[in-house]
């Protein structure tokens, strides 16, 4: 199978070190045409050296010392020799400080000594800048954005709104920074004094924040929908939210959670506001670490975060729903590169297109053609194109394993990387891929679990589209249509039936063989009760027509 190379050329290679707060991120990315929109990580790095702490003994600040100047010299010259091997041009190679090193006391120093180190000039971000580049990166994290934005870094917090649709970001001028970072609030909790401090700390963040709200000046589009909707979406970005959103996963509902992935994961705002009085046990840091991988560091955090948002639920307006994301400064330095084309390609359409087959375009037309008017829109949108991109990706795998292959496809597979997707459609491709392959799986776990995230209704056409392409692949097993039609299709609804005419050409073995003949009358049995989670259901007629010329 032919993909594209988006590395040969090294010119769109970007290198970026984020000095942040609570650690340092060090990542190579490709801003290749064909697929910058999703930014690929070509290689990423930590190191866990936090600055905030490194100023702070008590409540008493100090200058960043030696030692973990020193530190971070090694982890950079380290990350150069890296570029060095990934031959990432040296006028690639951007590397952008935010808070604690713009507060620190020898901040010109601690830059001075990168620079000498690595010839490499520290890009020092404004407040401003910080939180507008930290909400790009929640706009690159998924296909549209809209709603209240916070991303929480270790010294502080920002808060805004966004709406981001069609590669066009609006948002105020500047984020409203608020001094409760991960670390910083739980420093102050630790060296309050009484339960009495604890609670004028509370009163003092929640007066902070309606006072932040009252700024930002929330354009009626967002306060109208939410107020219709029942309250605003919330987009939470940084590494203290994802710790909590990972706690949230922890106590989801499904268990195993089938997504080991933060960004999409969404919850609702009840289940948001309920963890907020949260206290951690042992236990569950353990449990933290050992499935999610989150640092003991990272998870003594979660009450001060958990604290945070106890006081952000009484503040803020109604919360319908939580949405997680990984996008931060790092993923926000490239996309605020990207030119407004590029920013609105649809992520999962992008991730997939690489594995396209020739004909993908007519691919996704036959699809569509299948499809009856109540189709939920997600499926045209978004997981039919994907779908025919991989119509034919895992065809070279044993028949027994091509199932599993697909349902793991987005999760743990090929896809799993891919930036900017939901949980929603990695779940929905995933299903579609599974059925596209014959939906046989030997363990039938994850299937279930991605069943029950998406809801009866969706998993019904996530099923039903991969029976569909099913078909498609078993016509045209290398994805080339070419200019003899085969196969059409047609769907509509008549009642709560799906009526499904299939027309093949007489007498043509590509649509007369014994296994196409299989898959056809397989589309037919998509409905049935055996095969539909409780609470939908729809039927299919299907009719096939051998009258095509």
């Amino acid at each position: 199978m032919v993909q594209a190379d988006t590395t040969t050329d090294n010119s769109f290679l970007r290198g970026l070190v984020d000095i942040g707060s609570n650690g340092v991120r060090f990542s190579i990315s490709s801003l290749h045409p064909s697929t910058a929109r999703i930014m690929p990580t070509i290689f990423q790095d930590r190191a866990p050296i936090s600055l905030y702490d490194a100023q702070f003994t008590g409540t008493t600040k100090s200058p960043i010392s030696e030692d973990v100047i020193s530190a971070i010299l090694v982890s950079m010259r380290r990350f150069a020799t890296v570029c060095a091997d990934f031959n990432v041009p040296p006028a690639n190679i951007r590397v952008v400080a935010t808070e604690a090193t713009r507060e620190a006391q020898n901040s010109q120093d601690f830059r001075d000594r990168i620079h000498a180190a690595t010839g490499w000039t520290v890009e020092l971000l404004t407040k401003e800048d910080e939180g507008r580049i930290g909400a790009e990166g929640v706009a690159s994290s998924f296909n549209e954005v809209s709603g209240l934005v916070m991303d929480l870094g270790g010294g502080s917090t920002q808060l805004t709104w966004m709406v981001s649709k069609g590669g066009k970001t609006r948002m105020p001028p500047a984020a409203v920074s608020l001094p409760y970072g991960a670390a910083a609030l739980t420093k102050r909790r630790e060296t309050a004094i009484n339960d009495e401090a604890i609670a004028q700390l509370k009163d003092e963040i929640k007066s902070r924040v309606a006072t932040a709200i009252t700024g930002l000046d929330i354009p009626p589009e967002l306060s109208d929908y939410a107020a219709d909707d029942g309250g605003y979406t919330l987009y939470l970005s940084g590494g203290g939210f994802r710790g909590f959103g990972f706690l949230l996963l922890d106590q989801h509902p499904i268990q195993p959670y089938p997504v080991p992935i933060i960004n999409g994961f969404k919850a609702p705002g009840s289940a948001f506001s309920d963890l907020a009085d949260f206290h951690l046990s042992s236990e569950t840091t353990r449990r933290l670490d050992d499935k999610f991988r989150i640092s003991d560091r990272r998870a003594r955090q979660v009450p001060a975060v958990a604290f945070l948002i106890s006081a952000l639920v009484e503040t803020l307006p109604t919360i319908k729903t939580v949405i997680f994301c990984q996008g931060g400064v790092r993923e926000g330095a490239l996309y605020e590169r990207l030119d407004t084309a590029t920013r609105a390609q649809d992520p999962l359409v992008v991730a997939t297109s690489a594995h396209a087959p020739r004909d993908t375009a007519k691919i996704r037309e036959l699809l569509n053609y299948a499809l009856p008017r109540s189709t939920p829109y997600i499926f045209r949108s978004e997981i039919v194109p994907a779908l025919a991109n991989m119509l034919i990706y895992h065809s070279n795998i044993s028949k027994e394993s091509r199932p599993s292959c697909g349902l793991h496809a987005t999760t743990t597979g090929i896809l799993a990387s891919a930036h900017g997707l939901t949980h929603e459609t990695r779940a929905l491709l995933a299903l579609a891929l599974c059925e596209r392959w014959g939906g046989e799986v030997s363990d039938s776990n994850l299937k279930t679990q991605l069943e029950d995230l998406v809801g009866p209704e969706f998993a019904y056409w996530a099923r039903y589209c991969g029976a569909v392409a099913g078909v498609v692949g078993d016509v045209y097993p290398a994805g080339i249509v070419g200019d003899v039609e085969r196969l059409r299709f047609f769907a509509y609804d008549e009642g709560a039936v799906v009526v499904l005419k299939v027309r093949t050409r007489g007498g043509d073995e590509r649509a007369e063989a014994v296994m196409v003949a299989r898959g056809i009358e397989g589309l037919g049995k998509v409905g049935k009760k055996k095969k539909c989670r409780e609470g939908y259901r729809r039927k299919v007629a299907l009719i096939w027509g051998r009258d095509l010329e």
